[in-house]
């Protein structure tokens, strides 16, 4: 009886530790070679001089400790054959928008390929993961955020990450997405916008493509209550960020926080292209909220009257 007693003590003990060492094991492939860009200012340029070894490598553009209240911005290349953490879950939204090659993603159980100007929208709580299988490097922009995201993100990303084990998601292929950039002879004047995902779309921010074209760009110079970003496709674009005006290029972001004076214009003699996010997309208009810019302020510091 007690050798009995004892063989099923040590039988429990096994199924304990086998059920400690897999979420341990499945938590050491959650592996994340991430980089911080440490410009300060609105435009911050991704760090395309160091070449890529095997291994894929993520650089945080902008983030909860480095210049956006509102989401993690990353910027992620993927040489041939490699491979992003393993299945894993957020607690929030996770977008990735493919600018060149070809990425691999898995949701759940099921595998898709996404070329460029294709997206993976993934919800919270979803297994994902991604790699590149192509012979080509691949590279992609990562947005990470939320309706909520003064509450929903934390400052230590990998503390966000957790591991997960294939299950089905119904309708997988939905959160696969493609858009159709118009060609620069089919630009109209103004943003000529292209929708991955918006609150209509069922996600907490507005991913989108706009293109413009010479001596064109946005509405007039403007305010709104939430966080906007560009990240630089193609060409360029002069940004009105308050009283400045800086130029922002290819492979180029900029983040607008929150009741920033700005607007965009194309002055440059070709077509202009960039990714823009709303951060996340306010529940009703108006979004923008135009903004006069007057003259310099005068006032009596009442140190009697100027000579």
């Amino acid at each position: 009886m007690k050798t009995r007693a004892k063989l099923l003590a040590a039988g429990l003990f096994a199924v304990m530790f086998a059920s400690l060492v897999v979420p341990a094991v499945a938590q050491s492939k959650l592996n994340w070679s991430l980089t911080l860009n440490e410009t300060r200012g609105p435009i911050r340029s991704a760090d395309l001089s160091k070449p890529v070894g095997q291994a894929a490598v993520s650089e945080i553009l902008g983030g909860p400790t480095s210049g956006s209240d509102n989401a993690y911005l990353i910027y992620t290349r993927m040489p041939p054959g490699a491979h992003g953490p393993a299945l894993f879950t957020l607690p929030v939204e996770h977008y990735y928008v493919v600018i060149s090659g070809k990425m691999n993603v898995q949701i759940g159980t099921d595998k898709f390929v996404v070329g460029p100007m294709g997206a993976a929208i993934i919800p919270a709580n979803t297994p994902h993961e991604v790699w590149n299988s192509d012979a080509e490097p691949e590279a992609h922009l990562e947005v990470i955020t939320s309706a909520n995201p003064s509450e929903d993100l934390s400052r230590d990303l990998m503390s966000m990450l957790k591991p997960a084990r294939p299950s089905k998601v119904e309708n997988a292929a939905s959160y696969i997405r493609q858009i159709s950039v118009p060609a620069a002879a089919e630009l109209k004047p103004g943003l000529n916008r292209q929708v991955y995902t918006n609150r209509a779309k069922g996600s907490a921010a507005t991913v989108a493509v706009d293109s413009t074209i010479p001596g064109s760009g946005g509405p007039k110079p403007h305010v709104h209550r939430f966080e906007q970003v560009y990240f630089m496709l193609e060409g360029e674009t002069t940004v009105m960020y308050g009283i400045d005006n800086p130029k922002a290029k290819k492979n180029d972001i900029v983040i607008l926080p929150v009741g920033v004076v700005h607007t965009n214009t194309n002055m440059s003699s070709g077509p202009e292209r960039h990714i823009t996010l709303l951060l996340p997309e306010p529940a009703s208009q108006p979004f923008d909220i135009e903004f006069e810019m007057k003259g310099a302020v005068t006032f009596n510091t009442g140190a009697g009257p100027s000579r």
